[in-house]
This record gives C-alpha cells, structure tokens and sequence, in this order.
C-alpha cells in the first residue's frame, strides 16, 4: 500500500478545524478529487483527534451517498495510546510500535492508504519518511491562528526554490480557489 498523505491548509499553514473555513473553496472540482482519492483507498490512518471528529460525524451525517458508505465500511487505522477501543465500524486501534506497524501495513497489497488531518501523527510520518505522496489543498485564506500542520523542523525552507499560486475567485467557481 502507498501512504497518501491529503491536507487542508491555510496560505499561513493552518489545518485545525478546516470544516469552519475551507467551506467558500469546496466546490464541484474539490468534490471530485475528494471522491477520487477516497476510490483509490482502501484503507484511512487517523490519529486520535481525527479520529473522534470523523467517528462522531460520519455514521450520522445524511445525504452522503457512495461517498458516506465507504467512510463508514473500509478499514481505518486508529493511533493512539489513550482510546481504550475504537467503535465506529472497520476501525482498529494501533497503540504501540507505531512506525513498524504502519510500515507492515504499507507492505500489504492494495490501494492507497489515506491519511487525512492528525498534524502529530502525519509530522511523525515525515520524520520517518513514510508518506509515499503529499497533496495539500491549500486555501486562499490567512487565519493567523490555529494549529499549524507543520512543525518548525518539518517547515524549513531548502535552498532557493519558491511555491508559487495564483489565486482565483473561489465566487467564480472556475476552479479550486488555488492552483
């Protein structure tokens, strides 16, 4: 299995609670990479706080066709040392030997395995060298505060290359915001 890494950022690198302000970029195109990365998936990694966030929305959450049935039935791998057990159905916890576990996971056969928010465990990951691909939907918002996904060793700036965006009206809905 590849380790696929999907982050919500904000241009000052936020990623905390991204359902309160990545809302005005969500449209048509962000819709179908969504459903395409979570078709290429067979399983998601979450760390505790993700966790509890998807288990106490997805099982309840109407309207969510295909989309909500696979949430709620594949394979999720759970990290962490405080949950006694992990109810929402297909998720299993993993609370030790953390990095061997993961790394006997990617050495199965299959689709991807979809990390999706849990900053800690995702930083853990990089130092690691565990995740097979990054794709970071960023937003054309500065939120000035928040958690920050990256931690400063994770974030420094190698050499003399630049990221450049260009912004578009996310109103126009002729594309994702950024690109």
């Amino acid at each position: 299995m590849r380790l696929v890494a999907t982050e919500y950022l904000s241009l000052d690198g936020v990623f905390e609670e991204p359902g309160k302000w990545s809302g005005p970029w969500f449209n048509d195109e962000a819709g179908r990479f969504k459903w395409d990365e979570l078709q290429a998936s067979d399983a998601q990694l979450l760390g505790r706080k993700t966790y509890e966030g998807f288990a106490s929305a997805w099982p309840t959450m109407e309207g969510t066709g295909e989309f909500g049935e696979k949430m709620n039935t594949m394979p999720k791998y759970v990290v962490s040392t405080t949950l006694d057990k992990a109810e929402w159905p297909g998720s299993k916890l993993i609370k030790s030997n953390v990095m061997d576990e993961i790394r006997k996971l990617k050495k199965q056969p299959g689709k991807d395995l979809l990390l999706a928010g849990s900053g800690q465990l995702f930083n853990a990951l990089v130092k690691e060298n565990l995740i097979d691909l990054y794709r970071f939907m960023v937003h054309p918002v500065i939120l000035g505060r928040g958690m920050r996904l990256f931690d400063e060793e994770a974030a420094r700036p190698e050499g003399d290359e630049a990221v450049c965006f260009r912004h578009r009206d996310p109103g126009a809905r002729t594309g994702s915001g950024i690109d």
